[in-house]
């Protein structure tokens, strides 16, 4: 029994070293966590594989050693052969890695655009259009009231989140460390074609007010003059 139990603990180290290693080493890890912690995935992956393959060994020096007690009962391997089961998951993650954040976790955020700490907002770069993060466009519209987007034209990138009652909100997913705390930056599209949740476009535009409500629930709105679809970049967040 316990030999099965050091197998089953073996298989796992070794699946999950090599999932890791596997998303590390291609751009697939973007989809989860911030690029600075690669360097991260790629250790911990390699020594999580290299435990599993000298579990392997040191279970087979033990297989070779006699025997210390008496064997198992017919009956005492059920658990061992369940545990095999753990193994299921991993291996699912490690053939089919799950996609970033789309507009289905989106829809499930409120999207309410936080107090930035720098009361200040220095003007944006010479020339029109000019390449602005959702994010920050989102903070300079609401806590900003736009002041600093007023007549300059702005291209925004992202993805298509449906908008409850029509329409549909440019989003983009921003990480503090990972996935599990991402926050949606949702931008409210003007005169815009429909389109497909989840797909990828370039919006270019104006600023546009987004009425009485107060900042804590305001969402930011973009006139849109051109909207362009484009791929999926690399780093799906922001």
């Amino acid at each position: 029994m316990a030999a099965v139990k050091r197998d089953v603990q073996s298989i796992l180290l070794v699946l999950v070293g090599g999932t890791v290693l596997r998303l590390s080493i291609s751009d697939a890890y973007l989809n989860y966590v911030k690029p600075g912690l690669r360097p991260f995935l790629i250790v911990s992956g390699a020594v999580l594989l290299v435990l599993g393959l000298a579990g392997f060994v040191l279970d087979g020096l033990l297989r070779q050693a006699p025997a210390a007690g008496p064997a198992c009962a017919d009956g005492d391997d059920h658990g061992p052969r369940v545990a095999w089961l753990l193994c299921l998951p991993v291996l699912a993650v490690f053939l089919v890695a799950p996609p970033a954040l789309g507009s289905y976790a989106a829809q499930r955020d409120p999207g309410t655009v936080a107090k930035p700490q720098e009361a200040q907002f220095p003007p944006l770069p010479e020339g029109d259009p000019v390449q602005v993060l959702v994010s920050e466009y989102a903070i300079r519209a609401v806590w900003d009231q736009g002041r600093s987007l007023r007549g300059r034209t702005v291209t925004l990138t992202g993805f298509v989140t449906p908008k409850p009652g029509g329409g549909w909100y440019l989003t983009r997913m921003v990480l503090s460390c990972c996935a599990a705390d991402a926050q949606a930056f949702k931008v409210e599209v003007r005169d815009a074609p429909p389109l497909a949740p989840d797909t990828w476009v370039e919006v270019t535009g104006t600023w546009a007010p987004h009425g009485d409500a107060p900042p804590e629930r305001a969402v930011p709105v973009i006139q849109a003059s051109h909207v362009k679809e484009v791929p999926r970049p690399k780093d799906p967040y922001e």
